[in-house]
This record gives structure tokens, C-alpha cells and sequence, in this order.
């Protein structure tokens, strides 16, 4: 059996949107936006990861049909928080970026927020979980 067309639709936009990250995460200031001084750059990192959280717990639950819905929501939260983390270190070390524990907050918050939202108010996740 070919795993490549499964791979390619469900694991390589998490790949791709991740590489995404990480190089917004490379500029001093990302896409020119100065959100800071409005609150607002915490607002994007949630949104930010939330859309990352969607598209990890769509490639989990698609990887593996003996996954609970659950299970799935709390592995794309871990691998998203973690993604969170070591971006907050990578920013570190770009001139004009520091790290957050707010932003990380946000990022690990998002994730979640992402993956329930695809698991439980989509058609898509709905379908996946039905068939648990």
C-alpha cells in the first residue's frame, strides 16, 4: 500500500504551515506588523496556532482510526505547545524578537483551541469522530 498521497494531503500543509512559522519567527518583525503596542500580537500567535492545531489533530485522527477523538485533541495540544516553546527559543536568537511566557501561553492555548474546533465543529471532524 502507497502511504504518499495520505502523507501528502494530511502531514505535508502541517509541515509546510510549521516551516511557515518559523520563518515569520526569522524576521525582526514579522510581515511589518507592530502589534505589541496594541495587545494584539498575542491575538495572532492564538490564531496563529490555532490553525496549526487544526491541521495537526486532522493529520493525527487521519494517520490513525484507532485514535480517540480525545487522545488526538491532547497529542496535536503536546506537539503544538512544543512547537510554541522552541519557536519562543528560536526567537531568541533573531536581533528585535525575545522570548514570551505570554506568547507561548497563547500559542499552547491556540493549539488546543484549534484541534477542538476541528474535531468538534467541522463536518470533517465530526465524520472522523463518528466513525470512532
Amino acid at each position: 500500500m502507497n502511504n504518499t498521497k495520505p502523507f501528502i494531503k494530511f502531514w505535508l500543509p502541517v509541515i509546510v504551515y510549521a516551516m511557515l512559522i518559523f520563518t515569520a519567527s526569522s524576521f525582526e518583525t514579522p510581515l511589518n506588523l507592530k502589534l505589541e503596542a496594541t495587545g494584539l500580537d498575542k491575538l495572532a500567535h492564538f490564531l496563529e496556532y490555532s490553525i496549526l492545531g487544526f491541521l495537526l489533530v486532522r493529520a493525527i485522527r487521519a494517520s490513525s482510526v484507532k485514535i480517540s477523538a480525545r487522545s488526538a485533541i491532547f497529542m496535536a495540544f503536546v506537539v503544538g505547545s512544543f512547537y510554541g516553546l522552541t519557536d519562543e527559543i528560536h526567537q531568541s536568537f533573531v536581533p528585535g524578537r525575545f522570548v514570551s511566557i505570554f506568547d507561548f501561553m497563547c500559542d499552547s492555548i491556540g493549539s488546543l483551541a484549534g484541534a477542538v474546533i476541528f474535531t468538534y465543529y467541522t463536518p470533517w471532524g465530526r465524520k472522523i469522530r463518528n466513525s470512532d
